[in-house]
C-alpha cells in the first residue's frame, strides 16, 4: 500500500499529460461500471431512443452521463475519505432508512436489469448466431458460466484482475465495433451530418413532441392523427426514460465504493478515481452510445420498408411487433375489433388506410437481428455472427456486473463484507430471475425486456443521488475531509439530482396510482433523510 501511495504522489508531481499516462496505467473501477452501462441496457436504449428519435436525441445519454459522472465523483470522494463503507456511514450520519432504501432499490435493479441480459444474450445466441437448443438450455448455460466466473474472482487476485481486464477489453472491443459501423455509413453517405450536429444540442422541448419525421408521418393519417401524437409521445417518454437509465443506475452507485475498496485505494487516490471515471466510464460511453443512436437512427428512424413490403403487407418476422403498434390504433378507432376471430381481424388490418400503416410499421420495436440486418450491405454475409457475438459479449459482461453488484449488496445487508460464501449467494440471486427470463418475458423482441427494467432503474435513481448529495455536506462523516468548494460542487449535484429527480417523476406520473404512491414515497424519503441529516450534523456541530 506504501508503494502505491508513493506512485500516486510521483505521478501527481508531473504535468498534465504524465499524470494521463501514470493514471492510465491504474485505471480500474471505471472501466467496471462502463461494462455496466455499456451492456444490453444501453444497446436497447440507444436502439430505441434512435427509432423514435432519430438523431433529436443524441444530446439525451451523455447529458445522463454527466450528471451521473458528477454524482459518482462524488461517491468516489466520500468513499475514499471515509474509513467505514459506505452503507455504513449512511446509516450512522444521514439515516437508517435512506441507508436501507439505498441497499433495497440496488437489489431490486440487480434483478430486473440482470433478467434483461439473460434475455438479451438468448436473443443473441437464438436470432443473431441461429443457435437454437431451446430458451432453458441457454440460460441455464449462461447462469453457470457467469456464475462460475463469480466463484472463481473471489478465489483469488489473480483471477480478479484477469476478470477486470476481460471487462476491459470487452468494453474496447464493443465501443471500437460501433465506432466502425458509425464510420461505414457516413463513408457510404447514410448519416446526414446536419441532422447529427443539431442532435447534439440540447432541445428539451422534443421530450414532449414527436420528432418532424414522424410529426410529418402522423400529419397523413388524417382524423387519427390526435391518437398517433399521444401515443407516440407515450412511447417516447419510456424510452427516453429507459435511454437516460441505462446510463447510471442506482446499482452503479452502489458498485462503485466497493470496486474502490476491493482496490485499496485511500484518500490519496481521489484524484485519480476522477481520472478513472472520465476515461473508463464516460468516454466509452460517450463514444459507444453515441455511435448506437446514429446506426439505429440512419437504419430504421421514420422508415418502413424494412417492415411492410410495397402494398402494406408486414414481413412474417416482424408481423407481432407491428401488429401490436398498429392494433392499437384499430382497437381505439372501435373497440369491438378485440372480440373478432383472427380472419376478421387479419381483415380489418388490410383494409386499414396506408398512412397508419406506414406509421405502425415506422413505430414497431426492431431487435439486435434487424439492426444487424441492416449492416449487411456494409459488413457483408457475416453481420449476423459478427453483430450476435458483440451483443453476447455485451450481455455476459453486464450481467456479471450486475451479480457482483448484487453479491457486495447482500453481503452489506448481512454485515458480511469480505465472506465469499455470502456474497456467491447474493450474486447468484439476479441470475436465477434470469433463469426465468424466458417466463418473465415472452415478447418478441427478446431486448425490449431491458426498457421496463431501465425505467424501474430510473425511478430509484434519485435515492441515491439524494443520500450522497447529503454525505458530501455531513460534517459528521468527512469532518475535516469536507469539500473547499463546495458551493461549486453542491450546484453542479443539485442539478444533476434535480436532473433525476424530474426524469423520476416524469416516468412515475404516468403509471396511475401506483406510480402517485412511488412519487408519494420518494418525497417520504427525502424528508426522512433531510430530517436524519440535520439531526446528525447538529450533534457534530455541538
Amino acid at each position: 500500500m506504501q508503494n502505491n501511495i508513493e506512485q500516486i504522489q510521483s505521478i501527481q508531481s508531473r504535468g498534465f499529460l504524465g499524470k494521463l499516462a501514470g493514471y492510465n496505467k491504474m485505471t480500474g473501477p471505471g472501466w467496471v461500471q462502463a461494462a455496466v452501462t455499456l451492456g444490453g441496457g444501453s444497446l436497447v436504449g440507444a436502439l430505441y431512443l434512435g427509432i423514435i428519435g432519430g438523431y433529436e436525441f443524441l444530446w439525451l445519454q451523455p447529458l445522463a452521463m454527466l450528471c451521473g459522472i458528477i454524482m459518482l465523483g462524488a461517491i468516489s470522494y466520500v468513499t475514499l475519505s471515509c474509513e467505514e463503507r459506505p452503507f455504513r456511514v449512511m446509516q450512522k450520519k444521514v439515516s437508517p432508512t435512506l441507508a436501507w432504501s439505498w441497499l433495497i432499490a440496488t437489489v431490486i435493479a440487480d434483478t430486473v436489469f440482470c433478467a434483461a441480459q439473460f434475455s438479451l444474450g438468448r436473443g443473441a445466441l437464438e436470432d443473431n448466431l441461429g443457435f437454437t437448443p431451446g430458451p432453458y438450455v441457454i440460460t441455464a448455460s449462461l447462469f453457470v458460466i457467469a456464475l462460475s466466473l463469480i466463484a472463481l474472482s473471489q478465489k483469488n487476485d489473480r483471477a480478479s484482475r484477469i476478470i477486470d481486464n476481460l471487462l476491459k477489453g470487452l468494453v474496447a472491443i464493443i465501443v471500437l465495433a460501433f465506432m466502425a459501423v458509425v464510420m461505414t455509413l457516413i463513408k457510404n453517405g447514410a448519416v446526414p451530418w446536419g441532422s447529427l450536429i443539431a442532435g447534439l444540442i440540447p432541445d428539451f422541448s422534443a421530450l414532449f413532441r414527436p420528432t418532424d419525421q414522424i410529426a410529418a408521418a402522423i400529419a397523413t393519417t388524417g382524423d387519427r392523427a390526435a391518437y398517433w401524437t399521444e401515443y407516440v409521445t407515450s412511447e417516447q417518454r419510456g424510452k427516453i426514460i429507459a435511454a437516460f437509465g441505462t446510463a447510471v443506475g442506482i446499482n452503479m452507485t452502489f458498485l462503485l465504493p466497493y470496486s474502490l475498496k476491493k482496490k485499496g485505494w485511500g484518500k490519496a487516490h481521489r484524484e485519480l478515481s476522477r481520472f478513472d471515471l472520465v476515461l473508463g466510464l464516460f468516454v466509452p460511453f460517450i463514444l459507444g452510445a453515441s455511435a448506437l443512436v446514429i446506426a439505429s437512427a440512419a437504419s430504421f428512424h421514420a422508415k418502413y420498408a424494412d417492415v411492410l413490403t410495397a402494398d402494406g403487407t408486414p414481413f412474417p418476422e416482424m408481423e407481432q411487433a407491428y401488429y401490436k403498434v398498429l392494433d392499437g390504433s384499430l382497437v381505439s378507432h372501435n373497440e369491438a375489433f378485440i372480440t373478432l376471430d383472427d380472419t376478421a381481424k387479419s381483415a380489418t388490418r388490410a383494409s386499414a388506410p396506408l398512412a397508419e400503416k406506414q406509421l405502425a410499421a415506422m413505430l414497431s420495436n426492431r431487435d439486435s437481428v434487424n439492426l444487424a440486418q441492416s449492416l449487411e450491405p456494409f459488413l457483408g454475409k457475416h453481420a449476423q455472427t459478427l453483430f450476435g457475438i458483440g451483443v453476447l459479449a455485451m450481455a455476459i459482461s453486464t450481467l456479471l456486473v450486475h451479480m457482483m453488484m448484487n453479491g457486495y449488496a447482500i453481503s452489506e445487508a448481512f454485515n458480511k463484507v469480505g465472506n465469499a460464501k455470502i456474497f456467491i449467494i447474493g450474486a447468484s440471486m439476479p441470475a436465477i430471475a434470469g433463469f426465468f427470463s424466458p417466463y418473465l418475458w415472452s415478447g418478441d423482441a427478446k431486448a425490449a425486456m431491458a426498457i421496463p427494467a431501465s425505467v424501474i432503474a430510473t425511478t430509484l435513481l434519485p435515492i441515491a443521488y439524494l443520500a450522497f448529495l447529503l454525505l458530501m455536506n455531513s460534517k459528521s462523516a468527512l469532518g475535516d475531509n469536507l469539500p473547499k468548494n463546495r458551493i461549486l460542487i453542491n450546484t453542479l449535484m443539485a442539478i444533476s439530482a434535480g436532473v433525476a429527480t424530474f426524469a423520476s417523476i416524469w416516468a412515475l406520473s404516468n403509471k396511475g396510482t401506483p406510480g402517485m404512491i412511488g412519487i408519494a414515497g420518494l418525497v417520504i424519503l427525502a424528508v426522512i433523510g433531510l430530517r436524519g441529516f440535520a439531526s446528525r450534523n447538529n450533534q457534530a456541530a455541538q
